[in-house]
């Protein structure tokens, strides 16, 4: 798949939003995607580092990630802001509500660390939710 500047990485539909973002952004923008479509897969694949890959197998993730949003109804990014690269990695901070199934709706905001490898931006899992 050719992906255009304005098209998102997650599932190639244009977003004039993503257009402008920066590439560590975008990597948030298909994560919260993937998340609201709950597709595991395209994390794992995609945005987790090479060396939590290694440490958790494929099935193991997915049984997490299902466990871990099985009360989510929806989730809607607010807001992205590219916070700089520093001590090697990238922050964004994500502000996001998210919608669960017993009608609860709250807001968040969450600082998401990034690590250029092989030229794609993969999430920091440890650092960003622990």
């Amino acid at each position: 798949m050719i992906a255009l500047p304005g098209c998102r990485s997650y599932d190639g539909k244009f977003d004039v939003t993503y257009f402008f973002k920066t590439e560590p952004e975008k990597a948030v923008l298909d994560f919260f995607q993937s998340l609201a479509n709950k597709d595991p897969d395209f994390i794992y694949t995609n945005l987790l580092p090479d060396k939590d890959r290694n440490s958790i197998s494929r099935g193991k993730y997915v049984d997490e990630f299902n466990n871990i949003l099985s009360d989510v109804e929806s989730i809607d990014v607010k807001r992205t802001v590219y916070l700089g690269y520093e001590n090697n990695m990238s922050k964004v901070v994500a502000e996001f509500e998210v919608n669960y199934k017993n009608g609860e709706v709250k807001q968040y905001k969450k600082y998401i660390y990034l690590t250029e490898e092989n030229n794609k931006w993969k999430i920091i899992f440890e650092k960003t939710f622990i």
